[in-house]
């Protein structure tokens, strides 16, 4: 269905016409109100230019944005990031996205397909690849791009395959009711090595397949077999919530199931100390209090992040009430922009944006 803005809006204003046409018409607005938001982002993001320090960039306009419409902020820059190469780069994708023609989805992959094609092949397959989006699906619109893209230049299509190598990453996703998803980003040829290993090895054993690939997996990766003790470690705070490390908080008869199983380390609230760097004690009481990066929406996990000091030190005291956990990324606008925290009674954060915009978090924020 191929309708206007204008013809969207009209739609819209007729409560008796066909739903379907009406979903038609919503889609047709939310792509176009889409485009304008990245308008809007560009706006913010030459208000609060990328700076560099020390050889890394941090893009002040996407912890802004991030923060106002709790984002995180990776999801943020993404978007950010996205407006500027549809406008800059290719602006017949920007323009089906405005109008309505193609959605956010569509749009981002055939940026993200044609990025290693010279300019002007990448503006006419953009441009055919919109024709080819607006009547089929976004995997039939990614089959398609890879196939064209093989036919134009092999040699770019290598090219993207070499660079995504390096990307390859696994992962883990903390998800409700003690459980837990494990991804990997891997090469095609690694993922089906790795899917057959687990299959093999689930093979011929009783009970659910797709459990018993899980179970085949976890022994293939730890040596753990189905039933034995898992290492983990629980920590319990004053308040006696108990805390599986690298996850978060789980019930108390979880939690004592697996204290059959594995250490429980009870914390107590450390004394300061006049360095610099926190002591043990210090650095596993505030990594277990704060969990995740204290900045507004960010929840990458305290193991992974810096300890910060609140009021710089030595001003500042090297302690659990001045110390708070931020991954690297957001470490940087409180050190080297204009991000200014203050810590409130109970550790909560007052966060306060280069625009004057005050953010609070809490020790307790999910």
């Amino acid at each position: 269905m191929d309708i206007s803005i204008d013809q969207a809006r009209e739609i819209l204003a007729c409560p008796d016409i066909d739903p379907v046409d009406r979903i038609a018409a919503h889609e047709v607005l939310i792509a176009h109100h889409q485009a304008q938001q990245m308008l809007d982002m560009r706006a913010v993001a030459k208000a609060q230019p990328a700076e560099e320090y020390e050889g890394h960039t941090f893009h002040p306009a996407a912890a802004e944005i991030a923060s106002a419409l709790h984002w995180t902020t990776g999801s943020a820059l993404s978007k950010l990031e996205l407006g500027r190469e549809l406008l800059m780069a290719l602006p017949e994708v920007f323009e089906a996205l405005d109008n309505g023609r193609i959605d956010l989805m569509k749009a981002r992959e055939i940026a993200d397909r044609t990025r290693e094609l010279a300019e002007d092949v990448r503006a006419d397959l953009a441009w055919r690849a919109v024709e080819f989006a607006a009547s089929n699906t976004s995997g039939q619109l990614r089959a398609w791009l890879a196939r064209e893209l093989i036919k134009i230049d092999a040699d770019a299509a290598d090219r993207r395959r070499k660079r995504e190598t390096t990307k390859r990453r696994v992962w883990v996703q903390p998800e409700a009711d003690g459980m837990a998803t494990l991804g990997a980003y891997l090469t095609a040829e690694e993922a089906q090595a790795c899917i057959a290993a687990i299959r093999g090895k689930a093979a011929g054993t009783d009970g659910p397949i797709r459990a018993n690939e899980a179970d085949a997996m976890v022994s293939l990766l730890t040596g753990i077999e189905p039933g034995a003790p898992v290492p983990v470690q629980i920590v319990a705070l004053p308040d006696n919530s108990p805390y599986l490390v690298g996850y978060g908080p789980i019930t108390e008869s979880h939690a004592a199931w697996l204290s059959n199983k594995a250490p429980k380390v009870v914390l107590e609230r450390p004394a300061p100390t006049m360095e610099y760097a926190p002591t043990v004690d210090i650095r596993r009481w505030v990594q277990a209090r704060d969990r995740h990066c204290r900045f507004p929406g960010c929840r990458r996990p305290a193991p992974a992040c810096d300890l910060d000091h609140i009021v710089n030190h030595p001003q500042g005291p090297t302690s659990e009430s001045n110390l708070q956990v931020l991954c690297r990324f957001h470490h940087w606008p409180k050190t080297h922009a204009r991000w200014k925290v203050n810590a409130l009674e109970g550790m909560c954060l007052e966060w306060t944006s280069p625009q004057g915009r005050v953010y609070i978090t809490h020790p307790w924020d999910p």
